[in-house]
């Protein structure tokens, strides 16, 4: 039997997929840009075969009620026999609706409010809020550190806190979370023997006990004694494991027929224990197939942990770290910097751009400290511990960091039919690198968000030059919805107070003319786009002939007929029946790179609704789908009346709205007249 070899190195691009360590950052860390090290996920695609059961079973087509069939409690107990030696008949479990909620449960049944219930940190931050979530009152009794990295449970102050505060629980976390120890049978022998002497109950949280790293073994907390096993309920969960906590599904294991027979009824009384179709068929999946995509990523781990602990050794030898016996993070140990926990937050934030889970959210033993993530492609990996040592460069033992933060930038947030830039004034200030700050500010999810940048500075020849950089950094010639944001800043900000407003672009000085609204703040804005160049030289295409007209250009889809036409800019117009098989999508950035454009070209596909108005998508050059393009509406206009398609005047409708395009007949200049918005001011701080 060939074993199938999983590629961990593989980097997923998790933007637009709703997750939380991407979605979630801007609110726990005040900002979007950082490399997310912090929520407690892997990077990795599950296991191929989870993924293909759960396909399956969507092709059943029904959802209705659904029995749990005996293999789903026999692959649960067949996991645990195997991969732990813990011996576990299938009605001593049951499902829970994840493992949080499972604590919760288990604190709702096996306690009153009012009740102590005891937690040993540094310890999983929901330890603390699902007891007082719950009315319950948390009895703290700390870890103790070793000279070496390695954490030991105070005996004596947990006797002395069960004696004095008589707690009804005791949370556990076996492997520990975040330290990624795994406790001794003895150890957890001690603790079976206190809590059954008081009558406590031993929860057990197990959800990284599948997840041991370099050898060792983990040991079910129930399986270590009789005293254990009477007073045990231990939790577990796939999610972890098998990298797939959005399919929410946990299990709990209670050997007692005390504890688990009263505890299970009420669970059904609720329907607590009933999993939902997709739990069921991921777990089920997970535990039957799964060991060897696990075995495989534990070896990946391992090998990252050891590279993270290597490098920062060489690197950052003042931040101590072990390998742990099981997780995918590092408890990192800054305490030999100095720093209060805020000014370590800081820096990382400020300094290394590198989101990491605080310390302190494990309670105050863990000031100091820092959890990093390291389940992820050791690329990531890598540039993450990159950012963490650079972070300190030059930093010793007595720094001190009051206030890391930068110069900030001030920018307005604007759009011309949904063609979003942000707008920095340079008029009295200049800017630095503006291709990269265009890249930096234009990341939808890690920075503003927008097409691109452009820049107001001053003019010797007009009222003020415009530089456009899109969102890869390139530099754009002209950009007709960018120029009516231009206008109607300098206008509404008073810069300029007249309604007719010279700007000095790339592709030459335009004239724009300011419709106000009763507010005296601009509405509409006329643009004055020039002459369009047909001339194959001027747009630049390669093509032999006066002007490319409707010609054949060979694309991986056959060939498309395309007209090339300059605005200031080169584009390549399409007619088509219809917008279907994402055509923007597949042939727009194929055609944006095609051979033919020396200066690549922005793509539009264009369908004729009628002489006087035509729909229209846009692919530009630098920034990929936009929901309008100015230049590109009347490059489309020229096309569809030079190819007989249309008449002046017309409209050209735009996924953000429409541009009304005419033609001076005394010129021959095409003028555009379209809406300006803008969205929101902010600051950006462009070295945090």
């Amino acid at each position: 039997m060939v074993t199938e070899i999983f590629d961990f190195d593989r980097i997923v691009d998790r933007h637009h997929t709703d997750a939380t360590k991407i979605e979630g950052m801007v609110e726990k860390f005040g900002r979007g840009d950082l490399l997310p090290f912090w929520i407690a996920d892997m990077d990795f695609e599950a296991p191929p075969c989870i993924l293909d059961a759960l396909r399956s079973r969507l092709d059943q087509r029904v959802l209705g009620y659904t029995t749990v069939p005996e293999d789903f409690w026999q692959s649960i107990a067949s996991w645990l026999g195997r991969r732990h030696g813990w011996n576990v008949n299938t009605g001593e479990i049951t499902f829970l609706p994840g493992l949080k909620k499972g604590l919760s449960l288990c604190i709702n049944f096996f306690s009153r409010p009012g009740d102590k219930v005891i937690i040993q940190p540094p310890v999983y931050h929901s330890f603390r809020s699902v007891i007082e979530g719950n009315g319950r009152r948390v009895a703290v009794n700390p870890l103790i550190l070793g000279d070496d990295g390695s954490y030991s449970m105070d005996f004596d102050g947990l006797s002395e806190l069960i004696r004095h505060e008589k707690p009804a629980m005791m949370l556990l976390c076996n492997p520990h979370n975040p330290v990624g120890q795994q406790w001794s049978a003895s150890t957890l022998r001690r603790v079976a023997s206190l809590c059954r002497q008081h009558g406590i109950v031993l929860v057990s949280d197990e959800i990284y006990g599948d997840m041991m790293l370099g050898g060792v073994r983990h040991i079910p907390t129930a399986s270590v004694s009789e005293d254990a096993a009477e007073i045990t309920v231990t939790l577990g969960a796939p999610s972890k494991t098998f990298n797939i906590p959005g399919i929410v599904s946990a299990w709990t294991v209670v050997k007692s027929a005390r504890l688990r027979e009263p505890f299970f009824n009420w669970l059904s009384a609720s329907e607590f224990n009933a999993p939902p179709i997709a739990a069921m068929v991921a777990t089920r999946a997970a535990y039957a197939c799964g060991d060897a995509w696990l075995d495989q990523v534990l070896a990946y781990l391992l090998e990252n942990a050891k590279f993270a602990k290597k490098y920062l050794e060489e690197h950052l030898g003042n931040v101590a770290v072990r390998v742990p016996d099981s997780t995918f993070a590092l408890w990192l140990d800054f305490r030999r910097f100095g720093m209060n926990q805020s000014n370590l937050v800081k820096t990382l934030i400020c300094r290394g751009h590198i989101a990491l889970s605080d310390g302190v959210s494990f309670g105050d033993e863990g000031s100091g400290f820092m959890r990093m993530n390291i389940g992820t492609p050791r690329a990531v990996l890598s540039e993450g511990l990159e950012r963490l040592a650079g972070a300190f460069s030059g930093a010793s033992s007595d720094v001190h960091i009051a206030e890391p933060m930068p110069a900030d930038i001030k920018f307005v947030k604007m759009h011309g039919l949904g063609n979003d830039f942000i707008y920095v004034d340079c008029m009295d200030r200049a800017l630095d690198n503006l291709p990269e700050l265009a890249v930096r500010m234009s990341r939808r999810h890690v920075g503003v968000g927008a097409d691109g940048i452009i820049a107001i500075l001053p003019s010797e020849a007009a009222d003020c030059r415009m530089r456009i950089f899109n969102a890869d950094g390139s530099e754009a010639q002209m950009c007709g919805n960018g120029i009516r944001c231009v206008a109607k800043y300098i206008y509404d900000n008073r810069i300029v107070r007249k309604q007719r407003l010279t700007v000095e672009t790339l592709s030459g000085i335009k004239t724009v003319e300011v419709h106000a609204g009763l507010d005296d703040l601009t509405d509409t804005v006329t643009v004055d786009m020039g002459l369009p160049r047909t001339a194959p030289a001027e747009v630049p295409v390669l093509y032999e002939g006066d002007s490319m007209v409707e010609q054949p250009v060979a694309t991986s889809s056959g060939d498309v007929a395309v007209t090339a036409i300059s605005m200031g800019n080169p584009h390549g117009i399409i007619f088509v029946d219809n917008f279907d098989n994402d055509i923007v999508g597949t042939l727009g950035p194929e055609l944006e790179n095609h051979r033919i454009w020396p200066e690549r070209a922005n793509i539009e596909f264009v369908h004729v609704d009628s002489d006087t108005s035509l729909s229209m998508r846009a692919w530009e050059r630098g920034a990929g789908e936009t929901m309008a393009c100015g230049t590109g509406a009347c490059a489309a206009a020229v096309a569809a009346v030079t190819t007989g398609r249309a008449k002046w005047p017309l409209t050209v409708r735009l996924i953000g709205g429409n541009l009304h395009i005419d033609r001076d007949p005394s010129t021959g200049h095409i003028l555009m007249t379209g809406p300006a918005v803008t969205v929101y001011t902010g600051a950006y701080y462009p070295g945090c």
